[in-house]
């Protein structure tokens, strides 16, 4: 058995990749985990979890386990890098299986946990709902935080298109209201009167992004990781983030990048893999499906903070 110091040093050398759901955490976790040395750990505090992978099942998105909190998570996410009592949670999961789809995401939960009990490795935390759990991750244990980023309103198309909103009551937390008090006022307001998907989207990318820029952002042991960087400059900027996270390019790495890259055409038109689709056909497929009244409404709501992770005023140009 691994002594604590072994468990506890593999877990603090782990890195998170997180920002907003629709950011590219699946493509980016995707590829540090095909490098050497990783397993990866999916979406731990995702609300609604399938019986493919393991959730510490948060009442709430974007749940920031903070302060006397942080302990129930990080001993979750060391149980769930090491697949402690694998064998029991495949048995409660075959039990759960009614349907063919149920039998997969069990068949998909032992490829994904098995080799975590063969082998220790340090894990990629890849979950977007970690944004604000990712600065005690940092604080109290040293992890290493990707961000991923996509223009605000490009997030907003994503967001807008998947048609589902967001509850605003899951951000009434004190640590997330008082990193971002200017938005405290429109959090607490957009979580009485839910207001357009558009409107939505620009206060959650700001929550988020926000709460990053306020000590997450420029910490040394965090890599931001945009969209427009990974499509345009995509081979100096995998080098980079593989630098970061202490490991190196492979064949796994190259054949994760060929999937991605790949030029098949589609977009988020369809329904698909994320990393299937062409970014390069998407990256700026916002400006032909947003209305001008919503971009200018997305605009004023995050251009400042946008510029933060390089969004100037160009970047908002037809």
């Amino acid at each position: 058995m691994a002594s604590a110091s072994a468990r506890d040093e593999l877990f603090r050398s782990s890195v998170v990749v997180t920002g907003t759901h629709y950011s590219m955490t699946t493509l980016a976790g995707r590829i540090l985990a095909a490098a050497p040395g990783f397993h990866m750990v999916h979406e731990p505090t995702n609300a609604r979890p399938t019986l493919s992978y393991d959730s510490i099942r948060p009442g709430g998105w974007y749940r920031d386990y903070a302060g006397a909190d942080y302990a129930e998570l990080r001993a979750f996410l060391i149980r769930a890098m090491r697949a402690d009592g694998l064998a029991g949670e495949i048995v409660r999961r075959a039990f759960a299986v009614r349907s063919p789809q149920n039998l997969a995401q069990v068949a998909r939960y032992v490829q994904r946990k098995l080799p975590m009990r063969l082998a220790r490795k340090r894990a990629i935390f890849k979950d977007p709902f970690l944004a604000f759990s990712a600065r005690s991750l940092q604080r109290e244990d040293g992890l290493k935080i990707v961000l991923t980023v996509r223009h605000p309103a490009a997030f907003a198309e994503s967001f807008i298109r998947a048609g589902n909103g967001f509850d605003f009551a899951d951000l009434l937390q004190d640590s997330v209201l008082d990193t971002v008090p200017a938005l405290a006022g429109d959090i607490r307001l957009y979580a009485e009167h839910p207001h357009s998907l558009a409107e939505q989207a620009g206060l959650l990318w700001s929550a988020v992004y926000g709460f990053a820029d306020a000590g997450l952002r420029t910490d040394p042991r965090s890599f931001t990781l945009t969209q427009e960087a990974l499509v345009e400059d995509t081979d100096p900027t995998i080098a980079r983030l593989l630098d970061f996270a202490g490991t190196t390019r492979d064949a796994a790495v190259d054949r994760v990048l060929a999937q991605a890259f790949g030029g098949s055409g589609r977009d988020f038109a369809g329904r698909g893999d994320y990393t299937r689709r062409d970014p390069a056909q998407i990256l700026g497929k916002w400006r032909e499906r947003l209305s001008p009244e919503d971009i200018a409404a997305l605009r004023k709501r995050t251009a400042t903070l946008a510029e933060a992770y390089g969004y100037d005023a160009q970047s908002w140009a037809h």
